[in-house]
């Protein structure tokens, strides 16, 4: 490092931000959807049979 390299034009920082900001969509909508699917699993289960003789 020189101290003396170009900074990135305009376009360049547009078209990484852009990058950053559909990898953090992307990120959320995997995050979004796997809880979802996870969700659904567990709303399928059956819940635990609870005894006469016990309290919750």
């Amino acid at each position: 490092m020189t101290g003396r390299e170009p900074k990135p034009g305009p376009r360049r920082l547009g078209r990484a931000g852009v990058a950053v900001v559909i990898i953090l969509v992307a990120i959320a909508l995997v995050l979004f959807v796997g809880r979802n699917l996870w969700h659904a699993t567990e709303v399928q289960d059956d819940p635990p049979e609870v005894e006469a003789g016990q309290r919750p």
